[in-house]
């Protein structure tokens, strides 16, 4: 039974961080990728797509 509480524990520690590794829905994108780059890069890794993610073009 301890180990099914721990591994459930585990879980949900795990997720909050993973939840809390992202952009805020309603800031500054740019300004939080810029504070958080490991987080960002991290991020970005999951939402290669997402507009933040995507690297200017060269001209």
């Amino acid at each position: 039974m301890k180990q099914f509480l721990v591994l459930a524990a585990s879980i949900f520690l795990g997720t909050s961080v993973a939840i809390a590794q992202s952009p805020p829905a309603d800031g500054d994108a740019a300004a939080w990728c810029e504070a958080n780059m490991n987080a960002c890069a991290t991020w970005c890794e999951s939402n290669p797509d997402a507009e933040i993610c995507q690297e200017p073009e060269c001209d």
